[in-house]
């Protein structure tokens, strides 16, 4: 598995989508597309996006909450486990914005009912040994909760479970991230789970009257990666099995389309000439195609189908956030128009121009006080920074429902009750009380698609979730 390593900074995107999707024109676009380790992300896309316009100026007032003072109680301490440093994988913005929305809450929400959060950070190195050394140290060091922020090998949280310590996997990519007790998954859309059982729902349902046809067979081409394996055969090929009935399952759906047959079409990182890949998938004659993986790969793909002959109206196309890229989408032109892309129903780096309620309060949150505190315009828009943002602001939410002192457990028993009836700052309403088996980790796994019109993202399905067609299965890390 080590073998692939040199594509970590693929992994997010090989297993999910972006939620960088809609910085101001004069930060970077800051999406997975460019496949920079540090750009790449695991959460839905803001499918309210659009390129243009620098939206972080005259923002309108924060709306989150009302100001509780500074904290001064004692610190609550939050280990936090983030790759930094290591060519291979280093996502620095993460613990940049996790500390910038520390300094906020303590200053000017009260902290956790009035104890200041402080962040004990371990950095790490892509490798598994270092991966549980940082779980080692962190649990004797005795932090109250750890956050997981990406990890490849997910070998860290018996140890923490081992310490008593409840974890949140903000962008949960592997196995171990979506099964581990004692491990919440809050990353936006539930990481790659959400995003792939949410393209497949999607790409078999809901395109149907979008797009005024019946969906029998499916291309599914899919990111080379060591994630993307799992994530192609677990949460793509089976629960495409589940719809035709192939494979064992529970959903509603299960069995529906008894003729539904696909393809799986593996697409190394940076390949030079997708040619051959974009052949054997327009060769199997698909209603719709679905992929996700990083951008420069989507658009690679997009384009090598493009001079085969491929159009959106010829063939729909579906693919996850990670792909967003304005630039390639723009350079593109009209092979572009009319492609589906997923993303988050309250995303955070969407313009603030157009966005209402919850989305307009959280975002306008995030893109004032994280430059305020710390963030720089580079670092804002991108969507490991607001993934990292959002996990802080979701423990202070959390902390408001809690009587008394904060503590870890009374933080984990709060994680472990929400049923989806109250708003997740940047993210769809948490529901861990409801994860299925065997994905018992899973806090959240709606999504949003939305249709690239040639200058912006129009939504077009606010919410949907394809969960189900895989809850109660049994695990498929590779193939059947």
């Amino acid at each position: 598995m080590l073998a692939g390593v040199f594509g970590f900074a693929l992994v997010a995107a090989a297993c999910g989508s972006s939620d960088a999707s809609s910085p101001a024109t004069d930060a970077p676009a800051a999406t997975a597309a460019e496949a920079p380790a540090d750009t790449t992300a695991d959460a839905p896309a803001d499918t309210t996006a659009e390129a243009p316009a620098d939206t972080t100026a005259d923002a309108p007032a924060d709306t989150t909450a009302a100001p509780s003072g500074e904290a001064t109680g004692e610190p609550f301490r939050i280990g936090v486990q983030n790759l930094e440093g290591d060519p291979n994988g280093s996502f620095p913005e993460f613990s940049l914005a996790m500390q910038a929305a520390t300094e906020y809450v303590n200053t000017e929400l009260g902290g956790l009912n009035g104890r200041p959060i402080e962040i004990v950070l371990c950095k790490s190195i892509v490798s598994p040994d270092d991966s549980q050394r940082c779980a080692n140290e962190l649990s004797a060091d005795g932090v109250d909760l750890a956050i997981s922020t990406i990890n490849f090998f997910g070998n860290h949280y018996a140890i923490y479970q081992g310490s008593g310590i409840p974890v949140l996997a903000v962008t949960p990519i592997t196995i171990a991230d979506f099964t581990s007790p004692g491990v919440f998954a809050i990353g936006a859309g539930g990481g790659c789970l959400g995003v792939h059982t949410g393209l497949i729902e999607f790409a078999t349902n809901e395109i149907e009257a979008l797009e005024g046809i019946d969906v029998q067979k499916v291309a599914v081409p899919w990111a080379d990666t060591p994630p993307g394996v799992v994530c192609y055969n677990d949460l793509e090929a089976k629960p495409l099995d589940v719809i035709n009935g192939s494979e064992p399952g529970a959903a509603a759906r299960a069995g529906s389309k008894p003729g539904l047959t696909h393809i799986g079409v593996p697409v190394a990182p940076a390949l030079p000439d997708a040619t051959p890949q974009a052949t054997e998938v327009l060769d199997f004659g698909a209603d719709v195609i679905v992929f996700s993986g990083q951008g420069a790969d989507c658009w690679n793909l997009v384009d090598a189908m493009g001079r085969l002959g491929w159009t959106t109206e010829q063939t729909p196309l579906v693919l996850s956030g990670a792909c967003i890229d304005f630039t390639a989408m723009k350079a593109a032109g009209d092979l572009a128009k009319g492609i589906y892309l997923t993303g988050t129903e309250n995303g955070i780096l969407a313009p603030l121009d157009g966005l209402e309620g919850q989305q307009l309060d959280n975002a306008t949150t995030y893109q004032t006080k994280g430059l305020e505190y710390g963030l720089s315009e580079d670092d804002l828009f991108k969507g490991f920074a607001g993934q990292g943002f959002s996990a802080i602001m979701s423990i202070w939410e959390l902390s408001q429902t809690i009587d008394g002192d904060v503590t870890g457990q009374a933080l984990a028993d709060a994680y472990a009750a929400t049923d989806g009836s109250a708003p997740s700052f940047g993210n769809s309403p948490l529901n861990c009380n409801s994860a299925p088996a065997p994905y018992v980790s899973v806090c959240g796994s709606s999504i949003s698609v939305g249709q690239w019109d040639g200058e912006k993202i129009v939504t077009v399905v606010d919410r949907l979730n394809g969960l189900d067609l895989v809850a109660g299965t049994a695990l498929r890390p590779g193939p059947k």
